[in-house]
């Protein structure tokens, strides 16, 4: 049992190489993030920044988002030449969120995310893609939400995704401070 233990936690180091490699990636992303905006707000992680850059939001209602993408080469798998199953995730992941707030409720956590991959074929890099996420509705914390990935000369789709999330959507206003009386 200990061998074996030693054996699992022995895969799954880092080493010192890798670790200062994804520390470089994410002090790029943060460092094109903070070049290209003056507000405060959290740095994305190295994968948000490859996986989000060059999105496009051509409309935006409550409820519904819907974005253009350029299929980049760095996000392709290396056997298929197509856009990568992990960076269609993300971008359901993202871009579902994106549309559950769009629809005036508050930051929340994924719990499930399905997605069906239709044509990954469909998405090779310098393809322009058409997203679509659409808030499906809100039951307490809970939401759920739509995002459909096409090709946007073809119209063939390549992914479909459904993302649940939860948050607690309840804001207590702040207790009033409690009246002090003076004595004198």
């Amino acid at each position: 049992m200990a061998e074996s233990a030693a054996r699992v936690r022995d895969a799954l180091s880092v080493s010192a190489d890798d670790r200062a490699r994804v520390d470089a990636l994410s002090a790029a992303a943060s460092a094109s993030l903070s070049s290209s905006s003056s507000s405060d707000h959290l740095s994305p992680s190295f994968f948000e920044g490859f996986a989000l850059r060059g999105i496009r939001v051509v409309r935006i209602q409550p409820g519904l988002i819907h974005c253009a993408y350029t299929v980049p080469p760095c996000l392709t798998d290396s056997t298929t030449g197509c856009l990568a199953a992990g960076a269609v995730v993300a971008l359901v992941d993202e871009i579902g969120s994106a549309a559950a707030i769009s629809d005036a409720q508050n930051l929340k956590v994924s719990v499930d995310m399905s997605v069906a991959f239709a044509d990954l074929s469909q998405a090779r890099p310098g393809d322009n893609l058409s997203i679509t996420a659409t808030a499906l509705g809100h039951k307490g914390a809970y939401s759920g939400t739509n995002v459909l990935l096409t090709n946007a000369h073809t119209g063939n789709v390549v992914a479909e995704g459904r993302h649940s999330l939860f948050g607690n959507l309840k804001k207590t206003p702040p207790k009033p401070a409690a009246a002090h009386r003076s004595n004198l």
